[in-house]
C-alpha cells in the first residue's frame, strides 16, 4: 500500500471513528442523569465536597456538608463511580443527610429530552467545530504538512470535548478517553507548531519526549486504577493539566523564538497569528480554569463556559494554514499582550487598593483571579471601543476628505462650464450692445445650467431673486415681461417648449439700447439659439470627460490584456517545463525500477518448472509488468515525447498518430506541404504545433464520432499551418465563446490562446451533422 493510499485510509478511519464516537456518547446521554457530586471519605462518613448547580442531586437539595449514606442502598465505598473517581454517577438513588435533618431519599430523574441536548449542545458544537474545521483544512491542502497535522490536533481535541459531557455521567471509558486525549492534546500541539518553521529550538525534541512521558503516565495510572490500584483523582487530573500548561507555555514560547524572524520571512506573520489565536483561545481557560483547579481552588466559572472561548483556536489555525496573503497579525498581537500585562499590573493594584478601604476583606488566588479576569476583558472591551471609534472618525474624516475633494472637482468643471458658457452669453450681450444679462437653460433630461455676464456676474442676490421668478415663470408659462426699476433685470425673454426651456433676463438700463416690441420675436429666437448653444456646449464637455474616461480604460484593458498574455505564455511554458521534468523523473526512475523488475521476474521463471504453480503465477506477475512498462512509456511519451525533442514535429506527429490508431478505431490521413521531413523548427513553435495537434486528434477520438480525421502540415511565407478535419457529429460554432467561461473543452481554448499569445491565429468551423475543422497559423 502506498503511503498516499495509507493516508487517506487513515483519514477516513479516523472520520468515522469521530462520527461513531459523538453518536454513540451522546445518544447515551439521555440515558444516564447526571448526579454532579463529589464525595470524600472524611473520618469514615463520604462528605458532598463539590455539588454541581447543573447536576440532578443539587435539583433535588443536596449541598456541600451533607453526607451520603448510601447510594442504590450499599455503601458509597462500594459504588464503582465513587471507588474510581469519588462520584456518584450512575446512582438512581442517593440516601443523604443533613445536620439536624432526618434521613432523605434522592431519586435521579431523567430530564426531558430537549432539556439535554440544550445543556450539552454548546460542548458538543465545540467539539464539532474542531473537527470540521480540521477536515475543510486537510481538503483544502491536502499536500501542506500543516494542514494534516491540523486536522489530528483538531480530530483529538474535538473527540475529547464530545467525550467531556459523557464522562461526567460515568459512561464506560468516557473519563478515561478524555484523561487520555486531553493528554496528548499538548503533544499533538506542539508538533503542529513545529512544522511551520524547519528552525526550531534544540530543547523542542526533549520537551516533546516529556509531554509524551506524561501523557503515557496519565494513561498508566488510568489502567493501573482499573485494575484496582488506588490512585487520587486529583492527581491524574492535575497530571493531566500539567501537561496542558507545559505543552501551552511551550507553543507560546516556541512562537516567541519564530516571531525573531527576519520581517521577509512569511513564517514571522503567520507566526504573529498564531500567537495571537492561542492567547485569546487559552488565556481565558487558563486563568479562569486550570489554574485554580492547579492551586487546589474552585473554578471562578464553569469550566464550559471557559472552554468556548477555545473555539478562537482552530479558526485561527485553519486562516494561517489555507490562506496565503495574510493581514498584519502584528497590531492584533500587540493589543493582546499589552492588554494581558496592563491587566496584571492594575489587578495588582486594584486589588490592594479593594483591600486597604475594606471592600475586599482578605486577598485569596479566587478573588485576585476574578479581579484579573475583569481586568483584561475591560481592557480589551475598552481596547476595541477604541479601535472601532478611530476606524468610525476615519471614516467621517475620509469621506469629509472625499466630499471636499468631489466638491473641489465640482467646482472645477463649473469653472470651466461657466468660462465656456460665460463666452456664448457675452458674445450675446456684445450682438446686442447689452452691459449685464443673466441665462438660465435645462432640458426634460435633468440637465440645468445658468450663466452670467456683467454686474450679475457676482451678485448672488439678484441671482437669487431671477431664478424664483424664472420658476414662477415656467410654471404659468409667461415667456415676456419688462420689469418696474425695483427689479435686478429690466426685461425677461423665454423660449419654452415641451422638452426644453431657455429665459434671458435683460439688464440695460444704464446702456443707449432700447427693445422695440417687433424685435420680440428676434428676442425669443435669439434666446432659443443661445439656449441650444449652451446644451450643444454641455453635451461637448460630457463626451470628452466620457472620452477620457473610456480612453482610460481602453489603456489598462491594453495594459491587463498584455499582462493576460504574458501570464498565459509563462503558465504555458511551466506547464511544458514541469511535463519535461515529470516525463524523466518517470523515466529515469519509475520505468527503470519497473524494467529491472521485469529482467528479475524473467530470470526468476527460468528457475520454476512448467509444471509448478508458481511458475504461471510468475509468468502473469511478468505480463502484468510488461502492461505497467507500456503504460509508464506511454505515459511519458504523452508528456514530453523523446521523438518530438530527437527527430523534431513531422516524425513526433507520425508517431503520435501511429499510436492513437492502434489504440483507437481513428483512421488519419496527414499531408506535409512544402516543409521536409527533417526540418527543424524553434522547440517553442515545435511543442505548441504538436500540443495543438495532439489536442485536436483527442477531440476527434473523444466528442466527434468519427473514424477518419484528416490533418495538414504546411509551411509558407514564414508561418506553418495546421489543419485539422474530420467528418464527425460536429457542434454549434457559438459555443466555443461559452467554453471559455465555463471552462469545458479547455485543453482546445487553452491552445488557442496560447498561439494568439505567439501572434498566431486559430479558426474553428463546424456544424452539426457535418464534421469540425480547426485551422491554426502560427508565425515562425
Amino acid at each position: 500500500m502506498s503511503d498516499k493510499m495509507f493516508k487517506e485510509l487513515t483519514l477516513r478511519i479516523a472520520n468515522a471513528t469521530f462520527i461513531l464516537a459523538c453518536l454513540l456518547y451522546t445518544t447515551v446521554l439521555f440515558n444516564h442523569p447526571y448526579v454532579g457530586i463529589v464525595l470524600e471519605n472524611i473520618e469514615g462518613e463520604w462528605k458532598v465536597t463539590f455539588s454541581d448547580p447543573h447536576g440532578e442531586s443539587y435539583r433535588s437539595g443536596v449541598r456541600v456538608g451533607d453526607t451520603v449514606i448510601a447510594i442504590d442502598n450499599v455503601d458509597p465505598g462500594a459504588h464503582p463511580s465513587t471507588q474510581k473517581w469519588g462520584e456518584a454517577e450512575g446512582a438512581t438513588m442517593l440516601t443523604v443527610k443533613r445536620p439536624g435533618e432526618p434521613l432523605k431519599v434522592v431519586r435521579m430523574v431523567k430530564q426531558p429530552f430537549a432539556s439535554v441536548l440544550l445543556s450539552g449542545l454548546p460542548m458538543i458544537t465545540l467539539g464539532f467545530v474542531f473537527w470540521i474545521v480540521g477536515l475543510v483544512t486537510v481538503f483544502k491542502r491536502p499536500f501542506l504538512v500543516q494542514a494534516r497535522a491540523l486536522f489530528w490536533l483538531n480530530w483529538l481535541v474535538g473527540l475529547a470535548i464530545i467525550i467531556a459531557p459523557a464522562s461526567s455521567r460515568g459512561l464506560i471509558w468516557a473519563r478515561e478517553l478524555e484523561l487520555i486525549s486531553f493528554s496528548l492534546v499538548p503533544v499533538l500541539l506542539v508538533k503542529f507548531i513545529s512544522v511551520f518553521s524547519s528552525v526550531y529550538p534544540k530543547w523542542n525534541r526533549l520537551i516533546i519526549r516529556v509531554l509524551y512521558l506524561i501523557a503515557t503516565l496519565v494513561f498508566t495510572l488510568l489502567a493501573l486504577k482499573i485494575f484496582g490500584v488506588d490512585f487520587t483523582v486529583g492527581l491524574i487530573r492535575k497530571l493531566a493539566l500539567s501537561n496542558g500548561l507545559i505543552g501551552t507555555v511551550t507553543v507560546l514560547w516556541y512562537l516567541i523564538v519564530l516571531i525573531k524572524l527576519p520581517s521577509d520571512k512569511p513564517e514571522k506573520n503567520q507566526v504573529a497569528l498564531l500567537l495571537a489565536g492561542l492567547a485569546m483561545g487559552l488565556l481565558p481557560f487558563l486563568i479562569l480554569t486550570a489554574i485554580p483547579i492547579l492551586l487546589n481552588v474552585n473554578p471562578l466559572i464553569d469550566p464550559q463556559v471557559s472552554a468556548l472561548f477555545v473555539v478562537i483556536i482552530p479558526i485561527t489555525l485553519s486562516y494561517v494554514v489555507v490562506n496565503k496573503s495574510l493581514p498584519d497579525g502584528g497590531e492584533f498581537l500587540e493589543l493582546i499582550i499589552s492588554s494581558f500585562f496592563y491587566g496584571i499590573l492594575t489587578s495588582g493594584i486594584l486589588i490592594f487598593y479593594l483591600r486597604a478601604i475594606g471592600i475586599v476583606k482578605r486577598i485569596t488566588i479566587e478573588t485576585y483571579l476574578s479581579l484579573l479576569s475583569l481586568t483584561i476583558m475591560a481592557l480589551v472591551i475598552f481596547n476595541l471601543f477604541k479601535a472601532l471609534l478611530h476606524n468610525s472618525v476615519n471614516k467621517i474624516l475620509d469621506t469629509h476628505k472625499d466630499y471636499g475633494t468631489k466638491r473641489k472637482n465640482d467646482v472645477l468643471r463649473e469653472n470651466l462650464s461657466s468660462m465656456n458658457e460665460g463666452i456664448v452669453v457675452e458674445s450675446f450681450a456684445n450682438q446686442l450692445g447689452l452691459e449685464e444679462a443673466f441665462v438660465i437653460a435645462e432640458d426634460s433630461e435633468g440637465w440645468y445650467t445658468k450663466s452670467a455676464i456683467g454686474q450679475y456676474l457676482d451678485n448672488t442676490s439678484d441671482q437669487e431673486i431671477m431664478e424664483e421668478y424664472y420658476r414662477r415663470a415656467k410654471y404659468t408659462g409667461h415667456s415676456i415681461e419688462t420689469f418696474s426699476s425695483d427689479f435686478p433685470a429690466e426685461m425677461y425673454i423665454a423660449y419654452i417648449s415641451n422638452d426644453f426651456t431657455c429665459s434671458i433676463f435683460f439688464g440695460h438700463r444704464s446702456s443707449p439700447v432700447v427693445f422695440e416690441s417687433k424685435e420680440i420675436p428676434l428676442l425669443t429666437s435669439m434666446c432659443y439659439q443661445i439656449g441650444q448653444r449652451l446644451k450643444a456646449n454641455h453635451i461637448i464637455l460630457q463626451l470628452a470627460r466620457e472620452s477620457k474616461v473610456l480612453e482610460k480604460k481602453t489603456r489598462e484593458s491594453q495594459r491587463r490584456s498584455q499582462g493576460l498574455e504574458v501570464i498565459n505564455r509563462l503558465l504555458f511554458s511551466n506547464m511544458e517545463e514541469e511535463k519535461k521534468v515529470l516525463a524523466r523523473e518517470l523515466h529515469d526512475g519509475s520505468l527503470q525500477i519497473s524494467l529491472d523488475l521485469n529482467r528479475r521476474m524473467k530470470e526468476l521463471i527460468t528457475g520454476f518448472a512448467t509444471e509448478d504453480n508458481n511458475f504461471h503465477t510468475a509468468v502473469l506477475m511478468q505480463e502484468m509488468i510488461e502492461d505497467l512498462n507500456y503504460e509508464l512509456r506511454s505515459i511519458c511519451s504523452n508528456l514530453r515525447p523523446s521523438s518530438l525533442r530527437d527527430l523534431g514535429l513531422i516524425p513526433a506527429v507520425e508517431v503520435l498518430f501511429q499510436q492513437v490508431m492502434q489504440k483507437e478505431l481513428l483512421v488519419i490521413s496527414l499531408e506535409i506541404i512544402g516543409m521536409r521531413r527533417e526540418q527543424r523548427l524553434s522547440e517553442n513553435i515545435e511543442v505548441v504545433a504538436f500540443r495543438l495537434l495532439q489536442e485536436g486528434i483527442n477531440n476527434v477520438v473523444k466528442h466527434s464520432g468519427s473514424s477518419k480525421a484528416i490533418v495538414s502540415i504546411a509551411l509558407e511565407d514564414e508561418r506553418i499551418e495546421l489543419i485539422i478535419s474530420d467528418s464527425g457529429k460536429g457542434f454549434d460554432p457559438q459555443m466555443i465563446e461559452d467554453w471559455s467561461l465555463t471552462g469545458n473543452h479547455f485543453g482546445i481554448i487553452g491552445m488557442k490562446e496560447r498561439i494568439e499569445s505567439l501572434g498566431g491565429e486559430v479558426y474553428i468551423t463546424s456544424k452539426i451533422g457535418q464534421g469540425t475543422r480547426i485551422r491554426a497559423s502560427i508565425p515562425i
